[in-house]
């Protein structure tokens, strides 16, 4: 399990050098953001890894509830409007449809 926490450590760092210089997919971030979960879970990490992983798990959930709050401002909802045809109309944030 510490060859584990190695990893742990080398694809931590792999991921943040991604967040600051390519950006990653939501989905990976997402599944990173799991996997780190599920180790912390686990409860076999030193305090170190532990920590460390703690650290990369808080900068994934904030990267994916940027890019949520991103996609969720360029939703747009499709509506029939009085004459039958679509219309586009923004969605506006906090309105139950």
């Amino acid at each position: 399990m510490a060859k584990e926490g190695s990893m742990a450590k080398e694809k931590g760092a792999n991921t943040k050098k991604k967040n600051t210089q390519v950006e990653i997919p939501f989905e990976g971030a997402l599944e990173r953001l799991e996997a780190i979960v599920r180790q912390l879970e686990a409860g076999t990490l030193t305090l170190d890894e532990s920590m460390a992983l703690f650290q990369e798990g808080v900068g994934l959930s904030r990267y994916c509830q940027q890019k949520l709050g991103e996609a969720e401002a360029k939703i747009d909802l499709l509506i029939t409007g009085k004459d039958g045809k679509l219309e586009l109309k923004p969605l506006k944030l906090g309105e139950n449809s």
